[in-house]
């Protein structure tokens, strides 16, 4: 295995900051010059019970890979008995990306390109080392820069993350519109937001899918969107992780020179990721860094880097692909012997580092010598987040409302959903057909209630559970760009989504309710809808609180069966003597009070009793008489009275949704 530690080129001369080659003669914009130097970010590896080492950063799987970590890392392995180990996933990194220029990363799977991409932008702190941006100290610590100024240069540099992901359900255009309107000034005006999105939507050749869902798009097509999205900000730099990744190769050639073209036209400095680029890509960038297990193996040009293998004795195959050959040196630890390795190594930390030397002493004096970052073990935590945000909360909650509208018209209000209203409600209402006010049919009414409170809410509890584990993908991504305020898509989602969420329920209560002639009043039938919707809102409420703490949905849908079982049953309609030290679940449950609020409401006159026995305590057998309305609400052990259980049914749709947004604002730090 070929590689040294260092960057490397024989052909870079010495630069500073204000002569870095720039590629560019067609600019406007001054651009901005990323720099970093001697970056070391540190993580902690934890080991399971066999001694097997595990950690965020996935070791190589190869077995020649797994020799190389073993003599070429600087914490190595004393037994299977250790149960954590401290890991440097990257090893004093240090380099440059100009204005007008595509600089690629290249390496085998666990080098450290998405952590090094990840500290560029500022979304993970690093334990030591510089990032700067036009000379000014940029990064996670507190010695990297602070205040206003950091803000400001973050908010240029622009992250594009490998897997493209967004609302299916939204078109192209709605995607790009609703980013436009959370992220472009304030003052700008709808007309002139719309018009950036057209642009975005010419410039990245997507004017035939501009109208398309985003499901039904290609994996390139998709990924220009996702491009587009960080392209809406105009930001000088642009990082993205392996943004080839699944396409085929003419796809992932024309994303790369619609890259350059990008970079040189508008003098942008891109920067990228890449694991295994065809030759035309490899010969396309202008710059490249190759990484090894935490290490810059070469900085330089593309063919340059041959010539560089080809002065060790490393030559590639002619008619072989350089960016192959590169891969199979990174990855083979047997491509050469130790000694060999270990002379070239130190023979190139010598001869090759020129380029390197400029960078890192620039960087340096910026910074006194001292190093910054702030010392973490958790790779997944600290995500730089913006205290500032390019609307005001008013604006990103109506705009969330709006999107959220859309999307669940789509996801919630389906056809299908409907078809299940109508069917479910003409089912109940020819089961509970026209049922007589009588003394018989008084346990079929409560059936009748009890069974639409128990659908409807175990219906709410399922859907909701899952609105914030299927979009958490989606909201990390838009957040750490500094879309929206939590608070304001919290609202956004839960308020937007209620309106769909309730109309199938009262599809079928408006079918069921007078086929099952529950009461011939038109007040009777909105105010038992009333405290079935409520009960829906109560349902949905458990719902998003479970689906806020337990993002697990094996977990999550587990927990939602158990749960809301135990709380049917201690309702009151299967179990009427709930035992002493259980009683107490009774009043957690919503089912109760919408059970109790309903049977007070439709039993709000004498009963006429038939002879059937089913009132015997009131009405003795007999076939004449009346049981009077408040001995049929005890009868039945109906507890409190309508207001009563109406205002415990709304705390419980409230205090729940509260509690899910303080999940969500505690989870939200560990699982960015």
């Amino acid at each position: 295995m070929t590689t040294k530690r260092t960057t490397a080129t024989t052909t870079t001369t010495t630069t500073t900051p204000n002569d870095t080659p720039n590629t560019n003669t067609n600019t406007v914009n001054t651009g901005l010059y990323l720099r970093w130097s001697r970056i070391i970010k540190t993580v902690t590896i934890k080991a399971d019970n066999s001694g097997l080492l595990r950690g965020s950063i996935a070791a190589p799987t190869k077995e020649s890979n797994e020799s190389f970590i073993r003599r070429r890392t600087n914490s190595k392995k004393n037994g299977n008995n250790k149960k954590e180990e401290k890991k440097n996933i990257l090893k004093e990194v240090s380099g440059y990306a100009a204005p007008g220029e595509i600089v690629a990363m290249m390496g085998p799977s666990g080098s450290g390109k998405t952590s090094l991409l990840n500290c560029l932008s500022g979304r993970n702190p690093y334990n030591s080392g510089i990032v700067s941006v036009n000379g000014r100290p940029l990064g996670s610590g507190e010695q990297n820069g602070s205040g206003s100024d950091m803000k400001r240069l973050m908010s240029r540099i622009a992250y594009v993350k490998q897997d493209d992901i967004f609302f299916e359900h939204l078109t192209v255009r709605d995607q790009l519109g609703y980013t436009a309107l959370l992220r472009l000034p304030q003052l700008w005006t709808h007309t002139r937001k719309m018009n950036e999105v057209n642009r975005i939507i010419r410039l990245l050749r997507l004017t035939k899918v501009a109208d398309s869902k985003i499901q039904m798009l290609s994996g390139g097509e998709k990924k220009r969107v996702n491009i587009g999205t960080e392209l809406l900000t105009d930001p000088a730099v642009l990082l993205l992780d392996e943004p080839t990744s699944g396409l085929d190769s003419t796809s992932a050639v024309a994303l790369i020179q619609m890259l350059s073209k990008l970079a040189r036209n508008s003098n942008k400095t891109i920067i990228t990721s890449i694991h295994q680029p065809s030759s035309a890509l490899f010969f396309g960038f202008d710059r490249l860094i190759m990484l090894a297990e935490g290490h810059v193996v070469y900085f330089g040009q593309p063919k340059q880097s041959l010539l560089y293998l080809k002065e060790h004795g490393l030559d590639c195959p002619l008619g072989y692909n350089g960016a192959d050959h590169w891969m199979d040196l990174l990855v083979q630890d047997s491509a050469i012997d130790d000694d060999e390795d270990d002379d070239i190594i130190e023979d190139g930390d010598v001869e090759n580092t020129t380029a390197i030397v400029a960078v890192t002493t620039t960087a340096v004096s910026l910074s006194d010598g001292t190093g910054s970052g702030t010392n973490t073990d958790d790779d997944d935590k600290d995500e730089y987040e913006p205290s500032k945000y390019a609307t005001s909360w008013g604006l990103q909650y109506r705009t969330l409302v709006h999107r959220s509208l859309k999307n669940s018209r789509s996801a919630i209000f389906t056809p299908i959903n409907v078809i299940k209203s109508c069917a479910l409600g003409i089912i109940s209402g020819l089961l509970w057909y026209q049922m007589d006010y009588t003394e018989s049919r008084v346990f079929d009414r409560s059936s009748y209630f009890f069974f639409t409170m128990t659908f409807w809410v175990f219906d709410a509890m399922f859907q909701s559970f899952m609105a914030f584990p299927s979009e958490r993908t989606v909201i990390l991504k838009e957040r750490a760009s500094g879309s929206y305020r939590l608070s304001a898509y919290f609202m956004g989602k839960t308020t937007s989504e209620m309106p769909a969420r309730l109309v199938l329920p009262l599809i079928y209560m408006v079918i069921s309710f007078w086929m099952a002639s529950i009461s011939t009043s038109f007040s009777m039938f909105v105010a038992t809808t009333f405290i079935s919707l409520l009960s829906v809102m109560a349902g949905e409420a458990i719902g998003l609180l479970v689906g806020a703490t337990i993002y697990d949905t094996e977990k999550g849908m587990t927990f939602m069966t158990v749960i809301s079982l135990f709380l049917a049953l201690v309702g009151g309609f299967f179990v009427e003597n709930v035992p002493s030290f259980l009683v107490w679940t009774k009043y957690l449950s919503p089912f109760k009070y919408s059970f109790d609020a309903s049977l007070q409401l439709v039993f709000d006159k004498p009963v006429p009793c038939d002879g059937s026995g089913a009132l015997e305590a009131l009405c003795g057998g007999s076939s004449t008489g009346y049981a009077q309305p408040e001995q049929v609400i005890e009868y039945l052990g109906v507890q409190g009275s309508v207001g009563f259980n109406v205002g415990i049914l709304i705390a419980i749709g409230l205090v729940p949704r509260y509690l899910a947004y303080l999940a969500l604002r505690a989870k939200k730090e560990g699982d960015r």
